[in-house]
């Protein structure tokens, strides 16, 4: 593998994740320069100036490298760089199986009370939660989402329940309960528009 003489560790970093790209990949990051932060930039400058694909940085100036798409905040965002989307993708995904194990823990201590009750319903919860999210990852099938968001309003529904008919309400109790209903419902939507630009165009 190639490295740089001189540079910045940063500049670095991105040299040795871009050395792997291909020529049409590097391209596509040239095309898009504005889209990415200077060390970013600057390191894929230096491979394609190595490959020939560019003479200088100065080729960056040339109509075909001003096509880049300026960045559009929104409540969820396209992500166009594919490395960047199949890494936003695991790491959601990694999330979401993570979740299960709430209330399967939950299952667990309930069962120590000897609440078997309880102890089944946290458990069939997880494993649900967990078989839903593999469903989706194998097979792409957005239906999937539907029970998803359906169960998890439900536990929070119950949840809130409970907050609000205790003796003693905590509005820290209540906003973590909204936290953990709504930025999983967050991540489903993320994770259904970057699988959707994923999928080809005859999907």
């Amino acid at each position: 593998m190639k490295t740089i003489n001189k540079g910045k560790p940063g500049e670095i970093h991105f040299y040795e994740l871009y050395i792997d790209f291909t020529d049409v990949q590097l391209l596509e990051v040239l095309k898009n320069h504005k889209n990415y932060q200077k060390l970013a930039v600057d390191a894929a400058v230096k491979i394609a100036i190595e490959r020939q694909l560019i003479y200088s940085e100065q080729d960056l100036l040339a109509p075909e490298f001003q096509n880049s798409k300026s960045i559009r905040y929104s409540f969820i965002p396209r992500i166009e760089n594919d490395y960047h989307r199949q890494r936003l993708i695991g790491s959601i995904s990694r999330f979401l199986y993570v979740m299960s194990l709430m209330p399967i823990i939950y299952g667990f201590l309930k069962y120590g009370e000897g609440q078997l009750d309880q102890t089944y319903l946290g458990v069939g919860i997880g494993l649900t939660w967990f078989l839903l999210c593999l469903f989706l990852n194998k097979t792409k099938k957005f239906i999937v989402l539907i029970p998803l968001i359906v169960l998890l309003f439900s536990v929070s529904t119950v949840i809130g329940i409970r907050i609000f008919t205790s003796g003693s309400f905590k509005l820290l109790n209540f906003v973590i309960l909204l936290i953990g209903t709504f930025l999983p419902v967050y991540l489903l939507l993320l994770l259904k528009k970057q699988i959707q630009n994923h999928l080809p165009e005859s999907e």
